[in-house]
């Protein structure tokens, strides 16, 4: 396989992780291992946005401020620009590193990719593959989370509309018992609610059920 299928196939895996509810919070991981991978470097990673602003004289800002990379920067040269970041790649036997700002959707950069080496440069189809890669993921994980969203609205509205079905179940079934209308069954559906602490809809499907039989006393009154 050459380096191109194995840059499409790697896109294609970020594009199952992203789909995949219960593994797209590993997309992000997926893709610093598949960078790792594919360029033969001694490390990657990527820092969210969110995390790189909270890191004064740290490079992930500098890259977020501008939009631009920083490539191929000796880390050796760094000691005074980037202190804590520079002795920490240092200590684990990284020497060179490239940064990528990586954009989501919106277009503004959202995460900072960190490609790291041992005494190499990468070349300039190396760096924009990783950045296609980077910019792809983003985009995925921005869709992935925007589709969980959506299915979360879904699944309350759901819930919503089944608590409604059944309170009018119990509203009707109660008014046809006690011989009266709606309205008044309904005042007994939430006074036993309120008195006994309970959710109205939980009532209401006891009502439904036949597990709970209400009549107007003091206890059901609103």
């Amino acid at each position: 396989m050459d380096r191109e299928q194995q840059w499409m196939r790697s896109a294609f895996g970020l594009a199952v992780v992203a789909a995949d509810e219960a593994r797209a919070p590993s997309l992000i991981r997926q893709l610093g291992h598949d960078c790792a991978e594919l360029l033969q470097l001694s490390g990657a990673r990527v820092m969210p946005a969110d995390a790189a602003a909270t890191h004064s004289g740290e490079p992930g800002p500098e890259c977020l401020r501008d939009g631009r990379a920083l490539t191929n920067i000796d880390l050796r040269e760094q000691g005074a620009r980037w202190t804590g970041f520079t002795s920490r790649a240092l200590a684990e036997g990284h020497t060179v590193v490239t940064l990528l700002p990586l954009h989501g959707a919106a277009g503004r950069p959202c995460a900072v990719l960190l490609l790291f080496t041992h005494d190499r440069e990468l070349s300039g189809a190396e760096i924009e593959s990783a950045q296609w890669l980077g910019d792809l993921a983003m985009v995925l994980r921005a869709q992935s989370d925007e589709l969980r969203g959506h299915r979360e609205t879904a699944g309350q509205l759901s819930q919503a509309l089944d608590s409604r079905v059944v309170i009018e179940q119990a509203k009707g079934m109660l008014a046809e018992q006690l011989r009266t209308g709606t309205g008044e069954a309904f005042d007994v559906l939430r006074g036993h609610a309120r008195s006994h602490r309970l959710k109205l809809a939980d009532v209401a499907r006891a009502v439904v059920d036949r597990e709970l039989r209400l009549g107007v006393s003091p206890s059901d009154r609103p």
